[in-house]
């Protein structure tokens, strides 16, 4: 009966996947992307994302429709809502794959007149899936962390579809590496090795280094030589307004967007990030990225592939214990005070040394 009802869900002929919210965790989606379209093909397949994710994904491979879900503005609030809703309707879609492990996204897809639903048993949903798996937990019952890569590929096997290689990938047109062209030409960072500093984080104050201790990395590789690039996105401002106080200012990305963004990560030579979208960016364009890890769990994000270095400090911060992944700390940011500028540097050294 269940191997009827997945042979069922493999041969529907419109499907839409729920795309993850956050940028890093959308980037590692992307081999989950690859390996359904390799089943479905991409005339078959659309995902609904956040604007943002849309526009890094232009120019896919994988879908033949990106469907953006505007909840700021266009699907906002309650009327919002029932709008997106009622798009989605339209479509007719016979299977939703889910990625996310919230309830809403599971109650949207019902309520849109998705037919079938796979999803993740988490949030009380399971009633609202026809398909899916629970979480894998250890002895006491606790989620076991593991690369979010592999956790959006485990829910594609519970399809019975063929493995797929676990590597994640963004596509750059043309016309997008034309624009990072005349953006790096326009700001005159077009000498030296490309170094862009990604000093925020959507996630939360708890994962951000010290602005000012960005500030003395970029100053001192660009006496090097090497001409620095401060990538930010909404609601990053005060911190880069910090570290430009702390230096002489640097070029930012400021007036460009994801698409064109993507473009210009492609062209850096050594990408320095705190915990974030901007290192999955890097990963996947294959340009080697310096992370600095503080209060998340590293097994979220280890990727066998990755080029490049993860700098993380043990520290003792009882009565809590890290990685605590909390989105603010509750005491005095010891995890990500602890590493010290001359580490990074030297990191950095040897990477763009390297090249």
């Amino acid at each position: 009966m269940i191997r009827e009802m997945l042979d069922d869900l493999l041969k529907s002929r419109n499907v839409v996947v729920r795309a993850p919210n956050a940028l890093g965790d959308l980037i590692m989606a992307t081999p989950a992307f690859a390996r359904l379209a390799a089943h479905f093909g991409k005339e078959r397949l659309s995902l609904i994302c956040l604007p943002a994710g849309a526009q890094l994904l232009q120019g896919n491979a994988w879908f033949k429709e990106l469907i953006p879900y505007d909840r700021a503005k266009a699907h906002k609030g309650f009327t919002g809502g029932r709008r997106f809703v009622k798009e989605l309707r339209a479509r007719d879609f016979d299977l939703g794959i889910i990625l996310p492990n919230s309830f809403g996204s599971a109650w949207q897809m019902l309520r849109a007149g998705v037919k079938k639903r796979v999803g993740y048993f988490k949030e009380g949903r399971r009633w609202m899936l026809h398909a899916g798996r629970k979480r894998e937990t250890d002895a006491r019952g606790k989620f076991v962390p593991k690369y979010t890569g592999a956790y959006f590929m485990d829910l594609i096997d519970t399809l019975g579809l063929p493995p797929g290689p676990m590597v994640p990938s963004l596509p750059v047109s043309g016309d997008e590496r034309s624009r990072a062209a005349a953006f790096l030409a326009e700001r005159k960072i077009a000498r030296g090795p490309l170094v862009i500093l990604a000093p925020g984080a959507a996630f939360g104050p708890s994962k951000l280094w010290p602005a000012e201790r960005f500030a003395a990395v970029g100053d001192a590789l660009r006496k090097e030589g090497a001409s620095v690039l401060i990538s930010y996105g909404p609601g990053e401002e005060e911190t880069v307004a910090a570290l430009q106080k702390a230096a002489a200012p640097f070029a930012t990305s400021e007036g460009i967007g994801l698409s064109t963004l993507k473009a210009v990560y492609e062209k850096a030579t050594l990408v320095i990030s705190n915990d974030t979208g901007p290192r999955h960016m890097a990963v996947a364009l294959g340009r080697p990225v310096i992370t600095l890890m503080g209060p998340n769990d590293p097994r979220y994000s280890e990727f066998a592939g990755e080029k490049g270095e993860v700098i993380r400090v043990s520290v003792d911060c009882k009565p809590y214990a890290q990685p605590c992944q909390l989105k603010e700390c509750p005491i005095d940011h010891r995890c990500m005070k602890g590493i010290e500028i001359g580490r990074v540097l030297a990191s950095a050294r040897q990477w763009l040394g390297a090249q």
